[in-house]
């Protein structure tokens, strides 16, 4: 019953599939279920005998050692909440500032927003992910954000993605790359670090193309 809340397509193809995989897939499906689904899978897949002590240790270690598993969005949610983030860029243009808007999004309303102002404000730190994580942190009176997601038009920087894996975003959605200055998968890749004690999902580039383009013809008129 539980395998199929999962996509079909891994049921089918159960024999071949990871079934440490399917395991963590279920545990975001029920956060309670115990080690004993595990072993299940472990003797469905390998046609074999209930895993002994010694194997059923090495399973939970291997499950212990795997990636972060995280729930998928809606690609739908994804380019509304982009969309509006794209708006807050558009702030930025009108002021002659960098092209860059950002918004935080907590279960499902969005709590802070924020748009580049480094040359308005005479501030390097004035992006617009730092900006929109200190209204965040206000709107909910704490400096972990550990249910937000992050959306945000163009890659952060190194300095805004340290920024927001110290503060414990859930996850960084962004429209397009940077890079000369990307700090998550152009020049740096500072989420990928699996020794920190906080893993923010990194989804993007949604759509290179369009949400470069208030970039590239703001550069192309300075």
């Amino acid at each position: 019953k539980k395998l199929h809340q999962l996509d079909s397509s891994i049921i089918q193809q159960l024999d071949q599939a990871n079934f440490l995989t399917i395991y963590a897939q279920l545990k975001l499906i029920e956060p309670s279920l115990s080690y004993h689904a595990l072993y299940d899978l472990y003797k469905v897949t390998h046609h074999d005998n209930y895993p002994t002590t010694s194997q059923q240790l090495a399973l939970q270690q291997a499950y212990r050692n795997l990636p972060p598993i995280y729930p998928s969005l809606d690609p739908q949610l994804i380019n509304s909440y982009l969309y509006q983030a794209e708006q807050q860029a558009l702030l930025a243009l009108k002021i002659d500032e960098v092209p860059i808007g950002a918004l935080i999004v907590h279960e499902q309303q969005i709590i802070a927003y924020g748009y580049n102002q480094t040359r308005t404000q005479n501030n390097i730190l004035a992006h617009a992910e730092l900006i929109a994580i200190r209204q965040a942190e206000k709107y909910l009176n704490n400096h972990r954000l550990t249910e937000c997601d992050l959306y945000v038009t163009i890659e952060p920087c190194v300095m805004c993605s340290g920024a927001i894996l110290h503060s414990r975003i859930k996850r960084v959605i962004f429209g397009a790359s940077e890079p000369k200055t990307g700090g998550v998968i152009s020049q740096y890749q500072i989420f990928h670090n699996r020794q920190t004690n906080h893993h923010t999902q990194v989804i993007g580039p949604v759509d290179q193309a369009k949400y470069s383009q208030l970039l590239r013809q703001f550069f192309r008129r300075q």
